[in-house]
C-alpha cells in the first residue's frame, strides 16, 4: 500500500456513488454485501484513512469554495478580527503558521451567514454575497457527503447500519475549518506547518488543494506523504470513533509539513458526537477476546482536555490513549 521508493502512502479509492445509489433505494443495512466495504474496512484498520471519489460535489465548486477562501484571507487583519474566536468557536483564529475560518454545527445552523454578516455588516456587499453562498453551497454539500460516508463505515464495521446510525450518529454535527497556511519566509523544507495529532471528534473529510504537505505515520512510525488527487476527499478516523469502536479502527497521527508552497488551503469538516453524549463502545465490541479499552466520557470532556493539550507544549499524539485507556 505504501511506497517505500516515493515515501507516500497509496490510499484505497472508494467510489462513493455505488453506495450513494443503495442509499437512495433504501438499502442502509445492504452496504454490507458491497465490494468495496472490506477495502473500507482495512483501510480503516491498518490507516485509518481512505479516499473518496465520484462522490458527486462538482469539481468546479471545490474551484470556487478555494478562490472565495483565498478572498477571506487576503482581507485585512483588522477585518478578519471581527470574527475573532477561540480554537474550537465559530469564526476566525490565527496560529504562528496557519489561520482559520470555522463554521460550526452544521448542517442545521446558520453560521455561515453569521460570520458572513459580522465580517461585511453593511448589506449588498457583492463579496459577502458570494462567499456565503458559495460556501453555503459546499456546507450544505459535505454535510449530506459525511452521513452517506458515516453510514459505510458503520457497514464496515459489520453492524445493523439503520440502528447504530439512530442511536449513535444521527444527531451528530460538523464543524467545517477552513485553514490556510503561510511560510512567511520562517519555514524551512520539510518542517512542520501543524504539528503532529490525531483528530478528536468521529471522523474527518478533508479537501486539500494542490499544494501538498499533509503526512500520516504508519504504524511502524514512518512519516508518509498524503498527496493530493484531483477531485478527491480524504476521510480520516479520528479519536471518538477509535474509541467507540473499541480500538478496531486506527486514528492516525498526521502533520503538514512545508513542501515548498507559498500558501495552502484545506478544507476539513470534522463531524463529532453532541457535546453531552457519553462515548462508550457498544456490547458488539466487547468480549472475552476484546476486552473494554477506554473508559466512558462525554465529547465536552474530551474537546476540554484537547484544548488544553493543543495550547500546552505537550506533544499532541495519541492523545486519546493518554486521556481514556483503561
Amino acid at each position: 500500500m505504501a511506497s517505500s521508493l516515493e515515501n507516500e502512502v497509496h490510499l484505497p479509492l472508494i467510489d462513493i456513488s455505488q453506495f450513494q445509489m443503495e442509499l437512495e433505494r433504501g438499502g442502509s443495512n445492504k452496504l454490507q454485501n458491497h465490494y468495496s466495504v472490506a477495502t473500507v474496512r482495512e483501510a480503516c484498520k491498518e490507516w485509518g484513512m481512505f479516499r473518496l471519489v465520484n462522490h458527486g460535489i462538482p469539481q468546479n465548486l471545490l474551484q470556487h469554495v478555494e478562490a472565495v477562501s483565498r478572498q477571506l484571507f487576503s482581507l485585512p487583519q483588522e477585518t478578519k478580527e471581527r470574527v475573532a474566536a477561540s480554537y474550537i468557536k465559530n469564526g476566525y483564529t490565527k496560529f504562528d503558521t496557519n489561520e482559520n475560518f470555522s463554521f460550526n454545527d452544521l448542517p442545521d445552523s446558520n453560521s455561515v451567514l453569521e460570520v458572513c454578516k459580522r465580517i461585511w455588516p453593511l448589506p449588498g456587499e457583492e463579496t459577502a454575497t458570494l462567499c456565503c453562498e458559495t460556501i453555503g453551497t459546499y456546507a450544505s454539500a459535505i454535510s449530506d457527503l459525511a452521513q452517506t460516508t458515516n453510514k459505510i463505515i458503520l457497514a464496515s464495521l459489520g453492524l445493523d447500519v439503520d440502528r447504530f446510525y439512530r442511536s449513535d450518529f444521527e444527531k451528530n454535527t460538523g464543524n467545517l475549518f477552513i485553514k490556510h497556511y503561510t511560510c512567511d519566509g520562517r519555514i524551512s523544507l520539510e518542517e512542520e506547518a501543524l504539528p503532529p495529532h490525531t483528530d478528536v471528534c468521529c471522523f474527518t473529510i478533508l479537501y486539500q488543494a494542490d499544494e501538498g504537505g499533509l503526512q500520516i505515520r504508519s504504524k511502524e512510525g514512518k512519516w508518509l506523504n498524503v498527496k493530493p488527487l484531483p477531485n478527491s476527499f480524504v476521510v480520516f478516523i479520528a479519536d471518538s470513533l477509535k474509541v467507540w469502536s473499541n480500538g478496531r479502527y486506527h486514528s492516525p497521527d498526521h502533520r503538514v509539513v512545508y513542501s515548498g508552497w507559498k500558501d495552502r488551503i484545506s478544507l476539513a469538516l470534522f463531524i463529532s458526537f453532541p457535546n453531552e453524549k457519553e462515548i462508550w463502545a457498544p456490547a458488539e465490541f466487547v468480549d472475552d477476546d476484546h476486552k473494554r479499552l477506554y473508559r466512558p466520557f462525554t465529547f465536552s470532556q474530551l474537546l476540554e482536555e484537547f484544548v488544553k493539550t493543543w495550547e500546552s507544549t505537550e506533544p499532541k499524539s495519541i492523545f486519546i490513549d493518554r486521556f481514556a485507556r483503561i
